[in-house]
């Protein structure tokens, strides 16, 4: 039997948690470049759609007072691990397959209302100890519990099971098929030619002929459907695929120097982070934004990004790149409101591969390591008193 544990909304739960006035309000969460990226059950039932970008919906945002917040990723990382550690206190087997969800293997013997009752619990536990509400979806298979993850939502208790014998084939026959995990929204469209448009038609497919028609993947899909269980629970630590840090700013920033600082302070603590997940970057990327309600001085909305090779965790690196394209982004006379970094194309240092034509040598690579780990050792046994990218030159 699996289970899967779904935060809901969770990046404005997040924000809910560190400041509760934010309840009861419909509230959005974009990301820098104005997208929505979460919105509050109030904000849902306002006809607020997922990715729309901000300055279609600025009359709505107006006429409703919706809250719009910046995301802040630092937080939702924090909130997420403290959830992950409450679970692999309370479960033996946990995949965290995202940022917000959770799938919890049990032994087939488990009896059903056991598993109910230890979800429960873990679902009463996050909420007391971390403040965040989540769902639970309970079944057979993982894309089942998918399916009963997404009811259980609907939910006052926040738990749905479905089992193989009772209410699968009526769940399935109201899903629509662009409804279901891993059928994403290519598949949504194409399937609906061959007379598949609800998750029970693609359950009675031959799965042979699926397989022949799509892929592997589609026909391990109706396996699953009808219980029976082909993608299992993979427990081992996932790296993260990126990384971001940004700032707000009370008062807004016209002097490159002054943002240039704050950028550089952005750049020690994504290199501290990715040193500390043991992790190196394959891309950065750089980004301002103006006050979006000042519109008589035009709206500031600029980015530069650059790749590394091989990928590193050096912030003199970091910040050398800052430096050369901070110029680039800032015009003379801009006022800045929010800026950040972000971190791409993420791995294992462990797993960074060396070509022939790299513009340092592996040496000089390995050097640059030893120096950020002591570096960091300073910083630990010194905090911030030691200030040490003060006086690097880069």
């Amino acid at each position: 039997m699996y289970a899967v544990i779904d935060a809901n909304n969770f990046y404005v739960s997040c924000e809910r948690v560190i400041n509760p006035k934010l309840q009861g309000i419909p509230v959005i969460v974009a990301n820098p470049g104005g997208i929505v990226l979460a919105r509050s059950e109030e904000a849902k039932r306002l006809g607020i759609k997922m990715a729309v970008p901000l300055f279609k919906i600025q009359e709505q945002v107006r006429e409703y007072g919706i809250k719009v917040i910046p995301t802040r990723f630092a937080l939702y990382s924090d909130i997420s691990r403290r959830m992950a550690i409450i679970l692999q206190e309370l479960f033996p087997v946990v995949e965290e397959y995202s940022i917000d969800e959770s799938f919890l293997y049990f032994q087939d013997e488990t009896p059903i209302r056991e598993i109910e009752n230890r979800c429960r619990e873990a679902r009463h536990k996050i909420m007391k100890w971390v403040g965040i509400p989540v769902s639970v979806g309970i079944s057979s298979t993982k894309t089942l519990a998918k399916v009963a993850v997404g009811l259980a939502k609907k939910e006052l208790s926040g738990i749905m099971s479905i089992t193989v014998d009772s209410n699968r084939k009526k769940i399935l026959e109201d899903l629509p098929i662009g409804d279901i995990w891993g059928v994403g929204w290519s598949l949504s469209k194409k399937l609906p030619a061959y007379g598949i448009t609800k998750a029970a038609h693609l359950a009675s497919q031959d799965v042979l002929q699926i397989r022949k028609k799509f892929s592997v993947t589609l026909a391990y899909t109706v396996n699953e459907l009808n219980g029976i269980p082909c993608f299992s629970v993979d427990n081992t630590p996932r790296p993260a695929k990126s990384l971001m840090c940004t700032e707000s700013y009370r008062e807004e920033i016209s002097s490159e120097a002054a943002l240039l600082e704050k950028l550089r302070a952005l750049a020690v603590r994504a290199g501290k982070q990715l040193r500390k997940q043991k992790e190196v970057a394959g891309g950065m990327g750089i980004f301002v934004r103006g006050n979006r309600f000042h519109k008589e001085r035009g709206y500031l909305a600029n980015q530069e990004v650059t790749t590394f090779a091989p990928p590193t965790a050096n912030t003199p690196s970091f910040i050398k790149f800052i430096e050369n394209a901070l110029p680039k982004i800032f015009p003379p006379g801009s006022r800045v409101k929010r800026a950040g970094i972000y971190m791409l194309d993420l791995i294992l240092s462990s797993d960074r591969q060396y070509g022939l034509f790299e513009n340092q040598p592996e040496e000089e690579i390995e050097k640059d390591d030893r120096a950020m780990k002591a570096i960091d050792a300073i910083d630990k046994k010194w905090g911030k008193k030691s200030g040490v990218f003060l006086s690097i030159k880069v």
